[in-house]
């Protein structure tokens, strides 16, 4: 029998591990395992999802090569050679049935639902490559664990800010650059122009077919007063994906200073991609999605980035076809680019580094 008393006010030690080359099982694709997943993408290339069924959010990690999806019941094999379990089904006997082969296979478990039955807890993350932070209350405060890592998350994106409130000059010193998506040397930082930028891509027949893109900038004046501007183009022969990243960079190159910028677009492929570090991840492992497969479409995201470096971003997804005016108008602009007589070429720009 389980002495839960004895483990009520056990401390638990934080501990760095390089999961990369390692294998993580998690046995489940509810709410509380798609948390844990999220936290698990960006620090190994061998997760495995076991579930009968998983939602759209994981199909999308699956496309991008982020983790790989066994969509079947759980059995015993599945868990060889893993390092780390997690049990996060919704049914009890079957979170008991995996915690029972883990201690018998001497693999680490932790059972979500079951704070007697975990050998790990799971921090809540704040990281700004390469500095990661874990906050962890061992089950027992988790609304302080999210308050913290919340304050924390802020001082690694606003480094500078944050050098301004420490004494101790060697911090200031150590204080890293911003990732990918938020350069350090970022003139935004200062600027107070904010510009809203809602974009959509369309593609018929994809991935043979003609396709375009549809973007919406607006800016509300000092005065209140709403300024807009439309921009489309169509493309001979082309994919949905590449006309969602064209239709962010025409809107990003569009600006003429840096800005404060609202991006909003229906493409998971790219929102994901910045909101939970995709990229970072990529450009470690120089444009590859794992060790085998290369991330499409490198020409795209390098004129992206390059595009998205003046300005201060935040990502925002949109539900495509439900309603957004914004969406629907970028949508419109789009498909009728793309059934539009004035075409061009999607010409690739083929890249080596």
């Amino acid at each position: 029998m389980v002495n839960y008393m004895a483990n009520k006010n056990r401390k638990y030690f934080p501990i760095f591990v390089n999961l990369s080359d390692k294998k993580v099982v998690v046995v489940g694709a509810g709410t509380i395992a798609k948390r844990r997943i999220r936290a698990l993408v960006d620090f190994t290339d061998h997760l495995f999802v076991i579930a009968p069924e998983v939602n759209p959010e994981l199909h999308t990690l699956e496309g991008a090569g982020r983790l790989t999806i066994l969509r079947k019941k759980y059995d015993k094999e599945d868990i060889c050679g893993a390092v780390m379990v997690i049990a996060a089904t919704n049914d009890n006997r079957l979170n008991q049935e995996i915690y029972t082969d883990c201690k018998e296979m001497g693999v680490p478990v932790n059972v979500c639902n079951d704070k007697t039955r975990c050998d790990f807890y799971f921090p809540v993350l704040a990281y700004n490559d390469p500095i990661v932070v874990g906050v962890n209350s061992a089950g027992r405060d988790a609304a302080g664990s999210k308050r913290v890592a919340a304050q924390i998350r802020e001082m690694l994106q606003k480094p500078e800010e944050s050098a301004q409130s420490v004494s101790d000059k060697e911090s200031e010193k150590t204080t890293q650059p911003a990732p990918v998506t938020e350069p350090a040397a970022n003139p935004a930082k200062t600027a107070n122009k904010t510009i809203r930028i809602f974009t959509d891509g369309a593609a018929r027949g994809n991935p043979d077919g003609p396709g375009g893109y549809g973007v919406v900038l607006q800016y509300t004046d000092a005065a209140g007063a709403l300024h807009e501007k439309e921009l489309s183009q169509g493309y001979i022969k082309t994919t949905n994906n590449r006309m969602e990243l064209m239709a962010a960079i025409v809107g990003l190159e569009a600006l003429n200073r840096p800005c404060e910028v609202e991006l909003y677009s229906d493409s998971q492929y790219l929102i994901n991609a910045f909101n939970q570090h995709w990229l970072d991840g990529w450009i470690k492992r120089n444009w590859m999605r794992n060790k085998t497969d290369p991330v499409k479409n490198v020409d795209l995201w390098k004129r992206l980035l390059a595009a998205a470096g003046p300005h201060r971003i935040t990502w925002h997804w949109v539900k495509g076809h439900d309603g957004h005016p914004e969406n629907e108008r970028c949508d419109r602009l789009a498909t009728s680019a793309a059934d539009g007589g004035d075409l061009i070429e999607d010409v690739v720009q083929y890249v080596v580094s």
